[in-house]
């Protein structure tokens, strides 16, 4: 368990490195995605469930990439949305599938934007981690957006009209008076479709 342990650290700092690299490669080729042709757009990375996708990348940039293929997690307090108030939806960074709308973003403290509930049925899919963490993907490109965590707000602090309508494949807690999911997101896989 301790060897786990120590594993599990070098491989943090491993994580950490090469995302300090890929940051440095976006802020130095700030062009690299502009000058992709079309046909490398359209292109998409695989995952073990997917066949021929039906829609057109919309990132070629390195930190996005990094969360959304790799998994990787960007540092606390870093994501511009911890501190915007903007009106809209939330859509993945990758593919555009609509995941959150600002409704339902609040400020849990964490350092990660935060959702207490998804957009819409079947937007996103659920992986059980072997450290016992669920991590949420989009359910499109099968992007890592972030991990959900039952630690969201209490059903009185949020709008009963949103909750009635909040998603059954929402995760939630099995007591009667037990709190909402945390969406705790990656804000390098999220877009905001701003409203008009």
């Amino acid at each position: 368990s301790h060897f786990a342990y120590r594993i599990r650290d070098q491989m943090k700092g491993f994580q950490t490195i090469s995302f300090i690299f890929l940051c440095l490669q976006a802020q130095a080729f700030p062009i690299l995605s502009k000058q992709q042709s079309k046909q490398q757009k359209t292109m998409c990375f695989s995952s073990k469930d997917s066949e021929e996708k039906d829609f057109e990348v919309q990132t070629w940039n390195p930190l996005r990439l990094a969360v959304l293929k790799l998994g990787m997690t960007e540092p606390a307090w870093t994501s511009s949305f911890n501190y915007q108030k903007k009106k809209g939806v939330f859509t993945c960074a990758y593919c555009d599938n609509e995941l959150f709308d600002s409704e339902s973003k609040y400020d849990s403290g964490s350092g990660w934007p935060s959702f207490w509930r998804s957009k819409k049925e079947g937007s996103m899919s659920y992986k059980m981690e072997f450290d016992g963490r669920l991590e949420c993907r989009c359910n499109k490109c099968g992007g890592h957006l972030g991990h959900v965590f039952l630690d969201g707000p209490k059903e009185n602090d949020v709008p009963s009209s949103l909750l009635e309508t909040s998603p059954a494949s929402d995760p939630r807690s099995q007591r009667d008076n037990g709190r909402l999911p945390r969406f705790c997101v990656n804000g390098a896989s999220l877009r905001l479709r701003e409203e008009e």
